[in-house]
């Protein structure tokens, strides 16, 4: 081999190198396709994907009707009843931030409901709409924590 040819192949494994050192992790890419999982199971209605997507002592936590469910099973209950005053209920994701260590979503829920409005007053097929914001923490392709934010209210006006 010539010295051009040692000078060329170091050049390019230096160059190679330098290149590889700037990559970040694609962890971030990783976390929002759980997130992006966990509300295309409540969508579907899907109680068995969320034992695969919450971690067994995950925390699902909601300050608009003041609940927190830990792990798989009770978050499958929370489904069950929801589904039972909201059968038609569809939550869309408008928009979502990532920034390695959590997801930030903004969302509308819209539903038609069958139950107690916030008087206690019984309601019967009340089309909701409402707009919020969820963080969510993703640890080992699991969600760890997943907090709603939203002013429960503003689905009843």
């Amino acid at each position: 081999m010539t010295k051009l040819s040692y000078a060329a192949a170091g050049f390019f494994a230096l160059a190679a190198a330098a290149c590889a050192v700037e990559q970040k992790p694609q962890t971030v890419k990783g976390d929002k396709a759980v997130v992006d999982a966990y509300v295309r199971a409540w969508n579907q209605r899907d109680t068995l994907a969320l034992d695969t997507l919450i971690a067994r002592n995950g925390i699902h936590e909601d300050f608009g009707q003041n609940y927190r469910l830990t792990g798989p099973k009770e978050v499958k209950a929370k489904m069950r009843e929801t589904l039972a005053g909201e059968p038609d209920y569809k939550w869309t994701v408008n928009n979502s931030i990532e920034d390695g260590k959590a997801v930030a979503l903004e969302w509308t829920w819209t539903s038609t409901y069958t139950g107690p409005d916030l008087t206690g007053a019984k309601v019967t097929n009340k089309r909701l709409s409402g707009k919020g914001s969820s963080i969510a923490v993703v640890d080992g392709g699991k969600v760890r924590r997943f907090t709603n934010y939203y002013d429960v209210a503003s689905l009843f006006r």
